[in-house]
């Protein structure tokens, strides 16, 4: 779908189950015509905890994933189990380094309350990482409902997206290409 010229790496931070991982990576290498690494390493994300709130800082899980440094032109996302904030946000599905090379997506409040769909999951978190990447691209929020561009403050947001950009988006995405 989408030819791109830097490469992908998923990691985990803290424990997330391997056969989730590459199933992720499998649907995304199949969404951006291109093959997904899965880094062998976990990242300890306790470094990211804010006592105080008892949450992990997003801004402390990116630092966390700058090291070590992913090769030019990669992008590294984490997915996590740990509960995402920002000072200015109760919580966060994922976060991303505009412009940049790293971005997180935390599981945590996307996790279906019916533990028997694991689809929905798979799904949700396709759909965060794409939307983080496009972050790291340089992309806003768009205003088509159902770009991956869309913001999401519910997980059944994301639902109503696609696991695909608009138009727009996608020519950014593909200017990178």
């Amino acid at each position: 779908m989408y030819q791109t010229v830097w490469g992908l790496e998923l990691v985990c931070v803290g424990a997330v189950p391997p056969a989730l991982m590459r199933e992720v990576a499998k649907r995304l290498g199949e969404l951006l015509s291109r093959p997904v690494d899965l880094l062998p390493m976990e990242i300890d994300g306790r470094p990211a905890m804010d006592l105080l709130r008892r949450q992990y800082s997003a801004t402390g899980m990116l630092d966390l994933l700058k090291h070590p440094t992913p090769r030019p032109h990669v992008k590294r996302v984490g997915i996590t189990s740990l509960d995402l904030f920002l000072p200015v946000f109760t919580h966060l599905f994922g976060y991303a380094q505009m412009g940049g090379s790293v971005a997180v997506v935390s599981t945590f409040r996307i996790t279906p309350e019916n533990s028997a769909e694991p689809e929905l999951l798979l799904d949700r978190i396709v759909k965060e990482v794409l939307h983080e990447i496009g972050h790291t691209v340089g992309l806003v929020h768009c205003r088509a409902p159902w770009c991956v561009m869309h913001p999401s403050r519910w997980p059944e947001e994301i639902d109503l997206k696609d696991a695909a950009f608009c138009p727009p988006c996608a020519s950014v995405i593909n200017k990178t290409s």
